[in-house]
C-alpha cells in the first residue's frame, strides 16, 4: 500500500473517532452594563463609589480540566461603561498569592504559561468575529481578533486601551478601560455586544469562564451578551496620522552616506456604519520591531507579520488555506516603498467586502552599472466573503499585479479564485479553495486547489489537508513556499490533564506531509512528533522526533530536552539535538535564558551551537561542507519605564535564519530602540540597526513621529 493511500486510511480512521455527534447550543447567559458618569482611574484598585454600583458577576466554571466543575479560585467581575468607554474591573481570587505568576512585560506577547485574564468582544454581533483584550498581572496589553468563530487568529491587530494590575492579599485585581472608539458599529439608541471573559491561573494550570454552561474560548457563535450599552460614541468618522521620519544608511564599504527624509500619513474615513475608506501615503519603515529570531531546522520560509496600520484594517478577511494575499510581498525589504494606497472595506447584512489598490517600488535584487534596479509596481486586491448561517460562509478573491521594469520585464500577474468554510456541527468544518493564475510563466498547469477537514476543541486539535499547486501557479501577491505539488498533511494534537501526581499535563502533537510533483515523482515525506510531559506544572521535558525525506536527503533529528518556569521572573530552556539533517551530521545544543529583574527590566539571552560531519557539497546545512562547526547568539535587554515607553538593545551573531522582519541574513545584527507610545494611535521611535544587506554590512538610522488627530 502507498504511503499516501496508507495515510488517507488512518487520517479518515482518526477523523471519525474525533467528529462529535452534535453540537452545543449557544449560550443563552446575559449581563448587563451599568452606566457612570463617573470618572474612573485606571490604576488597578478600582476603588471609586461607581464600581459599588455595579452587580458582581462571580461563579465561574473551569473549562480544560474537570470541564463544567466550579473553579477552586473564583473571579469576580464588575462592568460599567460611558458615552465612550467599557471598563471592566477584575479580581482574580488566589488562595496561593504568593504564588500569582506575571514575567511578560512586552506588550503583543503571549501571555500562557502566567495568570491572564482575556475580555473577547463581538461588536458586531455576527457570530462569528471578535476583537480579544489580554493581560497580565503586570499590566501587559496583547490584542488581536478572532476570525471566522475561532477557525483562524489576526495577531496583528492593534486597539488602544488601558489596563493596570495590582497584586492583592487575596489574588490579584485587573482594571481595564476599552474605548468604543477602537470599533465601528451603527449608532443606536441600546446596542448589545457579544462578550466572553477568560482566565488563566499559572501555578495549576487551570482555565475558567464566566459563563454557567462553559465553552471554548473560541467559539464567537456560543458567546453570551453583554446589554444595556445605551447612547454610546463609534470611533469618530474621520481620522488622520501623520508622520515625519528620517533614514540614514552608511554601508562600510562606502565612505558616502544617504539621507533620505520622510513624511507621510494614514488616514481613515467611515461614511456609513458598514463602510470604511482607508488612505495612506508613503507609509513609513515596518521594521521599527525586527527583533524576531528563527532557528529552521525546514527548507520554507516562514511567513512574517505585517506592523503597518494601512494593511491591517482587512487583514482578517484574507486568512486562507493557500495564502492568497499578504500584504508583507508589497515593499518587502529596507529600500522599498509605497508611494500611496487606498482600502475600501465594510460589511452590508451577510457580506463582507475589501478592496485594496497599492503603487510601490520594489527593489529587483539587480544592479546595473552599480545602480540597483526598481520595478514600479500596482497591485490590486478584491476579496468578497459571504457569510451563510453563524459559522459558514464562502469567498471570492481577485488579485492583479502589474510590474514595469522588474525581473520579467513588464508584466501581469492575475489571480482569481473561491474559498470557503462549511460547518457539519460546531467543532467540525471543511475548507476548500480553487485559484488559478495567469502570469508570464505559462498558463497551463496554473491551477491551486484544496481541501481541509478540522475539528478543535479546548484540549484537542485535528486536521487532515489535500493540495494540488500546479507548476505555473503564479501569485506573487501571496505567499506560497512551494508549488508544482500534489500531497496531503496531517496534523494532531493532544491535551490530557491526567492529574496523576509526577504527570499533572502531558502535551502531544503529530505531523505528517507528503507530496509529489506532477511527474508523480515524490519529493517530500516528513513525520514528527512531539511530546512534552509535565512534570510539575512549572516543569516539563521535551522530546521531538523528524523524519523528513526531502529533495534527496534523508532527514532523521532528534530533540530531547526541557522547559522549567521557575516562578513569575524566569525561564529557562535547554535542547540537545542530533541526526542527520541536508545530508550531514549534526549535533548540537540550544539554551535560552529569560530574566526579570523587578518590574521593569527584562532580558534574553540564547545560544546555539551545532557540529557537522561527512556534509555534502550539494547541501545547504549552514552553507559548510564537510566537517564544520556552527555558533549563533542572541542577546536582548529590555527596560521598560511604562507599557507605553521602552528602550531595547539586540544583538545576534553568527548563522542564524530571519534575523529581521524583511531578510533573510548571516552575519551580525544589532539593534537599539526607544519607542514611545505616548497618545492614543500615536508613537515616537529611534533605531540604530547595523545589519547585512546587499552583501555587505549597513548601519541605519530611522526616527519617527506619528501623531493621531
Amino acid at each position: 500500500m502507498s504511503p499516501f493511500r496508507h495515510a488517507c486510511r488512518r487520517g479518515t480512521a482518526l477523523l471519525l473517532a474525533l467528529v462529535p455527534a452534535l453540537g452545543f447550543a449557544d449560550s443563552a447567559y446575559k449581563v448587563t452594563a451599568t452606566p457612570t458618569t463617573d470618572t474612573i482611574t485606571i490604576d488597578g484598585k478600582g476603588d471609586e463609589a461607581a464600581w459599588q454600583a455595579a452587580p458582581e458577576i462571580a461563579g465561574w466554571y473551569l473549562t480544560r480540566v474537570d470541564y463544567g466543575r466550579p473553579a477552586p479560585d473564583d473571579t469576580k467581575v464588575r462592568i460599567l461603561y460611558d458615552k465612550d468607554n467599557l471598563y471592566f474591573l477584575f479580581h482574580c481570587l488566589d488562595s496561593k498569592p504568593e504564588r500569582i505568576a506575571g514575567y511578560t512585560v512586552q506588550n503583543e506577547m503571549f501571555l500562557h504559561q502566567e495568570d491572564n485574564i482575556t475580555i473577547i468582544l463581538d461588536t458586531y454581533l455576527d457570530h462569528r468575529n471578535a476583537y480579544y483584550f489580554w493581560t497580565n498581572p503586570l499590566g501587559v496589553r496583547t490584542d488581536g481578533r478572532i476570525v471566522d468563530d475561532g477557525e483562524a487568529f489576526s495577531t496583528n491587530w492593534r486597539g488602544e486601551w488601558e489596563t493596570k494590575s495590582t497584586v492583592v492579599k487575596d489574588g490579584w485585581i485587573s482594571e481595564v478601560r476599552i474605548p468604543f472608539a477602537n470599533f465601528q458599529f451603527d449608532k443606536k439608541e441600546e446596542m448589545s455586544f457579544g462578550m466572553l471573559l477568560d482566565r488563566e491561573q499559572s501555578r495549576n494550570q487551570e482555565w475558567s469562564n464566566w459563563t454557567p454552561d462553559g465553552m471554548n474560548s473560541a467559539k464567537v457563535s456560543r458567546y453570551p451578551h453583554l446589554e444595556g450599552l445605551k447612547d454610546i460614541n463609534p470611533r469618530s468618522i474621520f481620522s488622520i496620522t501623520p508622520y515625519v521620519a528620517s533614514t540614514v544608511a552608511l554601508k562600510y564599504n562606502d565612505d558616502r552616506g544617504t539621507f533620505r527624509p520622510n513624511v507621510g500619513a494614514d488616514a481613515r474615513i467611515d461614511p456609513a456604519p458598514w463602510l470604511s475608506l482607508k488612505l495612506t501615503a508613503n507609509p513609513d519603515f515596518s521594521d521599527a520591531e525586527a527583533d524576531q529570531g528563527f532557528l529552521l531546522l525546514d527548507t520554507e520560509a516562514p511567513l512574517l507579520p505585517e506592523r503597518r496600520q494601512f494593511f491591517l484594517e482587512s487583514e482578517h478577511l484574507f486568512i486562507a488555506p493557500i495564502n492568497i494575499f499578504t500584504s508583507r510581498r508589497i515593499a518587502l525589504r529596507p529600500h522599498d516603498r509605497v508611494w500611496g494606497g487606498l482600502q475600501l472595506t465594510g460589511k452590508v447584512g451577510d457580506l463582507n467586502f475589501a478592496m485594496m489598490d497599492i503603487q510601490h517600488r520594489d527593489f529587483t535584487g539587480k544592479s546595473v552599472e552599480g545602480r540597483d534596479v526598481f520595478e514600479n509596481v500596482n497591485s490590486g486586491v478584491l476579496r468578497l466573503q459571504h457569510d451563510i448561517g453563524k459559522r459558514s460562509m464562502i469567498s471570492l478573491v481577485a488579485l492583479n499585479r502589474s510590474g514595469r521594469g522588474g525581473v520579467f520585464g513588464d508584466s501581469d500577474f492575475q489571480t482569481l479564485g473561491v474559498d470557503g468554510n462549511f460547518h457539519l456541527f460546531e467543532e467540525f468544518f471543511i475548507q476548500a479553495q480553487a485559484l488559478r493564475s495567469w502570469s508570464p510563466l505559462g498558463n497551463e498547469d496554473a491551477d491551486a486547489y484544496h481541501v481541509g477537514l478540522h475539528r478543535f476543541d479546548t484540549l484537542t486539535e485535528f486536521w487532515l489537508q489535500f493540495e494540488d499547486i500546479g507548476k505555473n501557479y503564479a501569485n506573487p501577491l501571496g505567499w506560497t513556499p512551494v508549488i508544482d505539488k500534489q500531497g496531503y498533511n496531517s496534523h494532531l494534537f493532544l491535551n490530557p490533564f491526567p492529574k496523576w501526581r509526577f504527570l499533572p499535563r502531558l502535551d502531544v502533537t503529530w505531523d505528517t506531509l507528503w507530496r509529489r510533483n506532477h511527474e508523480h515523482v515524490r519529493t517530500r515525506w516528513r513525520q514528527r512528533l512531539n511530546v512534552q510531559p509535565y512534570l510539575h506544572h512549572d516543569f516539563a521535558l521535551i522530546f521531538d522526533g523528524v523524519y523528513d525525506d526531502n529533495e534527496g536527503f534523508r532527514n532523521r533529528v532528534g530533540t530531547f530536552g526541557f522547559t522549567l518556569f521557575p516562578h513569575d521572573w524566569q525561564s529557562y530552556t535547554l535542547t540537545a539535538i542530533g541526526g542527520r539533517f541536508l545530508g550531514g551530521q549534526l549535533r548540537g545544543l540550544n539554551g535560552v535564558v529569560n530574566f526579570k529583574v523587578g518590574e521593569r527590566i527584562v532580558a534574553r539571552f540564547s545560544g546555539f551551537y551545532t557540529r557537522n560531519f561527512d556534509v555534502p557539497e550539494n547541501s545547504q546545512l549552514f552553507g559548510r561542507s564537510g566537517d564544520g562547526y556552527s555558533f549563533s547568539g542572541y542577546a536582548q535587554l529590555r527596560y521598560h519605564f511604562s507599557p507605553d515607553l521602552y528602550a531595547r538593545l539586540t544583538l545576534q551573531k553568527g548563522d542564524v535564519y530571519e534575523l529581521a522582519d524583511y531578510n533573510s541574513v548571516r552575519g551580525t545584527f544589532l539593534d537599539a530602540m526607544v519607542g514611545w507610545h505616548y497618545r492614543q494611535w500615536s508613537d515616537i521611535f529611534l533605531v540604530y540597526t547595523d545589519q547585512p544587506f546587499a552583501g555587505s554590512q549597513e548601519r541605519r538610522i530611522l526616527s519617527k513621529i506619528s501623531f493621531n488627530f
